[in-house]
């Protein structure tokens, strides 16, 4: 995946950000988009091609150090904040590229952006 506008490499990014990078990258296998929500309401609904990862407090560090680190990851939880917290505990463990969804799926849902039931 290339540098995003900007050249960001961590950070917040608008939900409209994060749908043209994901639309940019589709076919890339190398970007994965997790959902850290938890399991029962990333079933109700999701962004399109999304990985569960429920955040489960204390065991996400544990569950993100088993993850490729060589993947670029686009994070969202319901409403931004614990993405956010999620993507520091991911640069401390050496992930190079980590976007955050600014306001998280509600940001994402409000913006109109596509989904999957």
């Amino acid at each position: 995946m290339t540098e995003f506008k900007r050249n960001v490499t961590m950070g917040t990014i608008s939900p409209q950000d994060a749908f043209e990078l994901i639309e940019e990258h589709k076919d890339d296998f190398n970007l994965v988009i997790l959902d850290v929500r938890p399991r029962d309401e990333f079933e109700v609904e999701h962004l399109p091609g999304a990985k569960n990862l429920d955040y489960d407090g204390h065991e996400f560090r544990r569950k993100v150090e088993k993850i490729d680190k060589e993947k670029n990851y686009i994070i969202y939880c319901r409403s931004g904040v614990r993405g956010e917290y999620f993507m520091g505990i991911m640069k401390e463990l050496g992930f190079p590229k980590v976007y955050n969804i600014l306001g998280g799926f509600v940001g994402w849902k409000v913006s109109k952006l596509p989904l999957t039931k």
